[in-house]
């Protein structure tokens, strides 16, 4: 089975609820891990030997024989040295997961599938599915679960001929996704005005602000609200200037890489359009996973009329621009016909630095380090 979403939807604790209401036993192979170590196998290695189960390489086996020569006699010893046949790392893990389950169900988690996405471990990982249908596998009667940001696993495995009979026994969930607006917006009320007892001078806009720069991740919908919560402890009241506050609180704090990659991708002040700021704009407002060019410079000139009037825009090239080097904000679809962010705090991040002034220029909110 295949759990999918953005990083901070709650996958982890969907699995690890499931599991406790189900009495389920479960390891996590840490997929991070795996690639830091070079392998599956070496995680799942690291795994069993951190459970402190020991295993018995070998044995010595000592035989005695009788020996006469005239009137003295003795005896004569051998030792013979045997190895133990020792089971491969996966066999072993889930050998460990079925003596802790006893009779319960039990499941063995490949956690942070994006760390392994690449084709080796991939590949790694489709043996190691196969090898669920060998008997010697089957008989531990252990589920996998694979837990990752990235979907289309099974449409790779399909592209992949030597492992397309690996997708057919991949189940993929449906995206764990970020909250509707209406459960963001419940939850901001009942947090302020419920929970804590916060006077908010206007509930509707604080509500759209917090969906609109969290993007509805709950993760971030619960970073953000605590920074505001703090940011108005002693008065116990959220108006315009507090929400501002924890803008920066926010962005300092949890979101300062982020944001020193965005900044890093922006146009000096005195650029005279500063088209990359408006682009990185109009970024902000995509709400798709994917935007395509035309998109973005349909945006352009929805919020940059003036600047953009009779004016010829290239937003591939700049978009192309912004997905390269060390920092990339963007990258390509598979397909390679649109865009999408290489990771999704910046969009959270660029909506909530960056601002469009009278005369169609773009400003950022400055902030300062906090370790």
């Amino acid at each position: 089975m295949l759990i999918h979403g953005e990083s901070g939807t709650g996958k982890s604790w969907l699995y690890k609820k499931t599991f406790n209401d189900l009495s389920a036993t479960y390891l996590v192979a840490n997929l991070a891990n795996a690639s830091r170590l070079g392998n599956i196998t070496a995680e799942l290695k690291n795994l069993v030997d951190r459970q402190g189960r020991a295993t018995k390489m070998g044995y010595e086996e000592e035989k005695s024989a009788e020996a006469s020569a005239g009137f003295a006699s003795g005896s004569l010893s051998h030792k013979g040295g045997y190895e133990i046949g020792q089971k491969e790392p996966f066999e072993r893990a889930l050998e460990v997961l079925r003596a802790k389950a006893g009779k319960n169900p039990a499941v063995l988690v490949f956690d942070n599938l994006e760390a392994a996405f690449n084709d080796a471990m991939l590949k790694e990982l489709a043996d190691l599915l196969i090898l669920c249908d060998d008997e010697r596998y089957a008989a531990y009667k252990v589920k996998i679960l694979i837990v990752g940001v990235p979907g289309g696993v099974k449409e790779y495995y399909y592209k992949t001929p030597h492992h397309a009979t690996v997708a057919n026994r991949i189940y993929e969930l449906p995206e764990v996704s970020r909250l509707q607006r209406a459960e963001c917006e419940a939850l901001v009320r009942k947090g302020f005005e419920s929970k804590l007892g916060y006077k908010v001078d206007s509930l509707p806009e604080l509500q759209k602000h917090v969906s609109w720069i969290s993007d509805r991740i709950p993760q971030t919908v619960h970073e953000y609200c605590l920074e505001l919560a703090f940011v108005c402890e002693a008065g116990r009241h959220v108006d315009d200037p507090s929400i501002s506050s924890a803008d920066e609180a926010w962005l300092s704090k949890s979101q300062y890489h982020a944001y020193s990659v965005v900044e890093s991708h922006m146009n000096e002040r005195d650029t005279k359009a500063g088209r990359r700021n408006q682009t990185l704009y109009a970024l902000s407002l995509c709400e798709g996973e994917q935007f395509k060019s035309a998109e973005i410079e349909a945006l352009l000139r929805k919020e940059f009329p003036t600047s953009t009037y009779e004016t010829t825009l290239n937003p591939a090239q700049i978009l192309a621009a912004l997905s390269t080097g060390d920092r990339p904000i963007v990258k390509r679809s598979p397909k390679g016909d649109a865009f999408t962010f290489a990771d999704p705090r910046y969009r959270m991040v660029l909506r909530a630095m960056l601002s469009k002034t009278s005369d169609e220029r773009v400003d950022r909110k400055p902030i300062s380090s906090q370790d």
